[in-house]
């Protein structure tokens, strides 16, 4: 009975592990303008009530897979300024992939895309 407990509360820990990793990647921020944006690697929740607005390459570059906090750091920004011009208030940061073929990455030169949302019923900024 006890190694039972122990697999069910193992298997509740991990999926309220996944959750919240799922919810770290998205942060709020402000943009220059004043607005509200949240920006992550994330795709919005459905109960954000979100329409997609568009969809655009930003500049990852080679160096970006060399330093990608950096990389992932500065596309955020560019997408956090440049979703109120859009009229959005949801950025969906979408680093390339890191497939490689006999250790060489065959996404090293990919450039990364963000997806521009227009949300309803974002949560409270924290």
């Amino acid at each position: 009975m006890s190694a039972r407990i122990i697999v069910i509360a193992s298997l509740l820990l991990a999926v309220a592990g996944c959750s919240a990793i799922g919810r770290l990647t998205v942060k709020d921020y402000t943009a220059k303008s004043g607005e509200r944006v949240m920006a992550g690697q994330a795709e919005p929740k459905d109960e954000y009530n979100c329409r997609k607005l568009s969809q655009e390459e930003q500049d990852w570059g080679l160096s970006g897979n060399m330093d990608k906090a950096a990389a992932m750091e500065r596309v955020t920004s560019v997408a956090v300024e440049t979703a109120p011009k859009k009229g959005a208030n949801y950025a969906y940061i979408i680093a390339p992939s890191e497939t490689s073929i006999l250790g060489f990455n065959v996404n090293a030169f990919s450039d990364a895309e963000v997806a521009y949302y227009q949300c309803a019923n974002l949560p409270p900024a924290e």
